[in-house]
C-alpha cells in the first residue's frame, strides 16, 4: 500500500472517533467551577452594600433592644413629669410655704412731714393729729409686725393710727398695748376690726372685743345687727372703699362684693360714715354724700406691705393724745384730711427669703402647670369662702400644644441619639472588617 493510501486511512479514522458519542476525549471541553472554593473566593472579591446591613439579624436583633430601651424612656419621662408636675401643682395649694420675701428686718429709716407740702381739704382747719384710719397687721393678711407697722405710721407722717385686721380685734389691742408701753405718746392707737363679708367691708372702731362674725353673705338683718352690736359697745361704724368692692370681679362681671347695700340703705341702718378715700383712689361721690347728710368722712391708707406709698392723712384738732379724745373729734363729725394721689417717695422694700428659694424650683414648676387651667373662685370672704361660684377651665389648647411640642423634642432627640448609634456601629463594622 502506498504512502499516500495510508495517510488517507488514518484521516477516516480519527473523523469517525471524532463522531462517536461513545468517544469519553473530546477534542474542546469548557471549564466551569465547580468547587466552594472558587465561589468563596469569587465572593471574597466583591463588594458588601452598607444597606444590606439592615437586613441582618443582627440589625433586628438592635432594633428590638432600642425599641425596648425607647418605651423605656417614654414612660420614664411621664412619669417624671406627672410626679413634678403633682409636686408643683400640690404645693400651690400648701399653707404655710415660706413667702418670696423676709420682712423681719424691715427698717424705716426717716421721717414725712406731709403738713410741710400739703393742705387741708377745708384749707382753714386746724389740725394737731394725722389720723390713718385703716391698716393691717400679721393678725390678718399683712406683712408689717405690730411693731413695724407702727414704725411705718410715724415714718410717713401719721401720730395716730386705726389698727383694723380683718374680722378680729387681736391685732388692734395688741398695737394699743405696745404703744401706751414703749411710744411715749408718739402715736397712739385705737383697735378695731375690718368686718369683711361678701357684701361689704367696714371699720368696727373704738371697741374692744371682737364681734359676731358671718356668715359670708350675710342679710340685711344680718348687718343691721352687727352695726348695732357695735354702736352697743360704744364704738363706730365706718364702711369702707366702696369702688374697691364694686369693682368688677376678673372674669364673672359682677362686682367684687356682689349685693353692696347703697349709700342710702346703710345711712338708714345707721352706719356712722364712710371711707372716702382708700389708698389712691379718691371717692368723690361718697364724699358729697357724707356731705350732704352729716356723716363721717375717714381716709385710710388700707397698708398691707411695707413699700407703698401714704397717700391721705385724716385730719383733727384733739384736746390732747389720747384715744378717748381722738375718737371724740370724730364721733362729732370734725374732720378733714390732706391728699397726695401721688404719695410719699420714701419705700423700705424687703430682703429675700432664703427658704423661699429653696422651694422655688418646683413652686415655679407648680405655677407652670397650673397654667393648664384655671380655677377661679371669685372674691375671698375672709371668712373660709369666696364670693363668687368656683369656675374650672381646663386650657385643652396650651396642653395639646405642650403635648406637640414634648414630641417633636422627644423625636429629634432619638433622631439624633439612633444616628449617632447606626453611624458608630457602621464604623466599628467596617474597621473591623479592614483589619480581618
Amino acid at each position: 500500500m502506498s504512502t499516500s493510501s495510508n495517510a488517507s486511512s488514518n484521516l477516516l479514522n480519527r473523523l469517525r472517533k471524532s463522531q462517536d458519542p461513545r468517544d469519553e476525549t473530546p477534542l474542546y471541553r469548557e471549564e466551569l467551577p465547580s468547587s466552594t472554593t472558587s465561589i468563596s473566593l469569587l465572593d471574597s472579591t466583591t463588594k458588601t452594600s452598607p444597606f444590606q446591613y439592615f437586613s441582618t439579624p443582627e440589625f433586628r436583633q438592635r432594633a428590638r433592644t432600642y425599641s425596648l430601651g425607647l418605651l423605656v424612656r417614654l414612660l420614664t419621662l411621664i412619669a417624671i413629669i406627672g410626679v413634678l408636675a403633682a409636686i408643683g401643682i400640690g404645693l400651690t395649694y400648701t399653707d404655710g410655704l415660706p413667702d418670696p420675701d423676709d420682712y423681719s428686718d424691715l427698717q424705716f429709716n426717716w421721717t414725712t412731714n406731709p403738713s410741710s407740702y400739703l393742705r387741708p381739704f377745708n384749707t382753714s382747719f386746724q389740725y394737731n393729729v394725722l389720723l390713718d384710719g385703716h391698716s393691717h397687721s400679721t393678725y390678718s393678711d399683712g406683712r408689717m409686725s405690730i411693731r413695724q407697722l407702727l414704725d411705718w405710721h410715724i415714718a410717713n407722717g401719721y401720730n395716730a393710727v386705726i389698727v383694723s385686721d380683718h374680722n378680729t380685734i387681736e391685732g388692734g389691742l395688741e398695737a394699743e398695748k405696745l404703744a401706751l408701753a414703749e411710744y411715749n405718746s408718739s402715736i397712739v392707737v385705737i383697735p378695731a376690726i375690718e368686718y369683711s363679708c361678701c357684701r361689704l367691708h367696714m371699720n368696727l372702731i373704738g371697741i374692744n372685743q371682737t364681734v359676731t362674725i358671718g356668715p359670708p353673705v350675710p342679710t340685711d338683718q344680718d348687718l343691721q345687727a352687727v352695726i348695732k352690736q357695735v354702736h352697743d359697745l360704744g364704738g363706730i361704724v365706718i364702711v369702707n372703699h366702696i369702688p374697691w368692692s364694686n369693682t368688677t370681679e376678673d372674669g364673672y362681671e359682677v362686682p367684687r362684693l356682689p349685693n353692696h347695700p347703697s349709700l342710702s340703705d346703710l345711712k338708714a341702718w345707721g352706719v356712722d360714715g364712710f371711707e372716702i378715700i382708700n389708698q389712691g383712689t379718691f371717692d368723690y361721690p361718697t364724699m358729697q354724700f357724707c356731705q350732704e347728710n352729716n356723716l363721717i368722712q375717714m381716709t385710710g391708707t388700707d397698708v398691707h406691705y411695707p413699700n407703698v406709698p401714704a397717700n391721705a392723712w385724716t385730719l383733727l384738732q384733739a384736746a390732747n393724745y389720747t384715744k378717748e379724745s381722738i375718737l371724740n373729734e370724730i364721733k362729732a363729725r370734725r374732720t378733714s384730711f390732706l391728699f397726695d394721689p401721688t404719695g410719699t417717695n420714701a419705700r423700705s422694700y424687703p430682703s429675700e427669703n432664703a427658704a423661699y428659694w429653696q422651694l422655688a424650683p418646683l413652686t415655679t414648676l407648680g405655677d407652670y402647670f397650673n397654667s393648664f387651667y384655671s380655677d377661679s373662685k371669685g372674691m375671698y370672704s375672709f371668712q373660709g369662702t369666696f364670693c363668687q361660684p368656683e369656675v374650672l377651665e381646663v386650657h385643652n389648647s396650651m396642653i395639646g400644644w405642650f403635648i406637640f411640642w414634648l414630641f417633636i423634642s422627644i423625636v429629634v432627640f432619638e433622631l439624633v441619639r439612633a444616628g449617632v448609634m447606626a453611624l458608630w456601629s457602621l464604623l466599628q463594622r467596617k474597621y473591623s472588617i479592614s483589619f480581618q
